[in-house]
C-alpha cells in the first residue's frame, strides 16, 4: 500500500503489486459492514493481499477484499522511519505512472520497508538515498555516476560501492549533495518535486 485518501464515502488507494505495477483502486465503503472492514485495512505503508477488478471503462480498479499481511508497526511508530518510508512511497508514485510496471520495484520497496521496520536498524537518510539510487537504476534514469552533478570524488566512491552491493554510510558532508543529485534526477524524469521532503528534512534535523 503506497497511499490512500478518503473521498466522500469511498477510499482511493494506490497499490504496488508483486509484479511491480502501480494500480489505483477504489474501495466503496459505508454501505455494508463487510466493505468498511475491508477498506479499513487499506492503510499506507502496509502489505496486503487484495482482490481487484478493472473494467475497460474505469479509471480506477475496484477492490472487493483486502487482508492485512504485514502491518510494519515499528516503521509507523517512529517519525524517522515513517518519514523515510513515506518518501520511498512517494518516489514510486512520482516516477511510475498508474498501471505502469517496473520489474523488481516491489522487491525493492518490500526490502527497504522491512529494513526500516527492524528496531535493530538505525533509520538513517542513506537508506532512502540507496532506495532512490536503486529505483533510478530500475527505471533506466540513472546516468553514469561520473555524470551526476555536484558530487565530489568521495561521494561518487560511496555511490559506486552501493551500486556494487557494499553498504556503508556516507560522510556527513556528502549526504545532502547526494540527495540533491538523486532527487534532481527524479524531478528531471517526472517533472515533480518530492512533497514529503520538507517533512522528512524537519524530522531528520531532530537529534536521535
Amino acid at each position: 500500500m503506497l497511499s490512500c485518501v478518503d473521498a466522500d464515502a469511498h477510499r482511493i488507494a494506490r497499490l504496488l503489486t508483486s509484479e511491480g505495477e502501480v494500480v489505483p483502486v477504489i474501495a466503496r465503503h459505508g454501505r455494508r459492514t463487510s466493505a468498511r472492514r475491508s477498506s479499513d485495512r487499506l492503510q499506507p505503508l502496509t502489505r496486503v493481499t487484495a482482490t481487484v477488478a478493472l473494467r475497460p471503462s474505469d479509471d480506477l480498479a475496484r477492490i472487493s477484499g483486502a487482508t492485512l499481511v504485514e502491518e510494519l508497526a515499528v516503521l509507523k511508530g517512529d517519525l524517522r522511519r515513517f518519514g523515510l518510508a513515506s518518501t520511498m512511497a512517494e518516489v514510486v508514485l512520482t516516477t511510475v505512472p498508474d498501471f505502469a510496471t517496473e520489474e523488481g520495484l516491489y522487491e525493492l520497496v518490500l526490502r527497504a520497508w522491512r529494513w526500516l521496520d527492524s528496531p535493530d536498524n538505525a533509520p538513517v537518510e542513506e537508506v532512502l538515498l540507496l532506495f532512490e539510487l536503486r529505483a533510478l537504476q530500475l527505471s533506466g534514469a540513472l546516468p553514469p555516476l561520473a555524470e551526476l552533478p555536484g558530487l565530489g570524488d568521495r561521494a561518487r566512491r560511496g555511490l559506486a560501492a552501493w551500486s556494487s552491493g557494499q553498504w556503508g554510510l556516507l560522510a556527513p558532508a556528502d549526504v545532502r549533495a547526494v540527495a540533491n543529485a538523486l532527487e534532481g534526477l527524479i524531478y528531471a524524469s517526472s517533472g515533480r518535486r518530492l512533497k514529503s521532503r520538507a517533512f522528512l528534512d524537519e524530522v531528520l534535523s531532530e537529534k536521535m
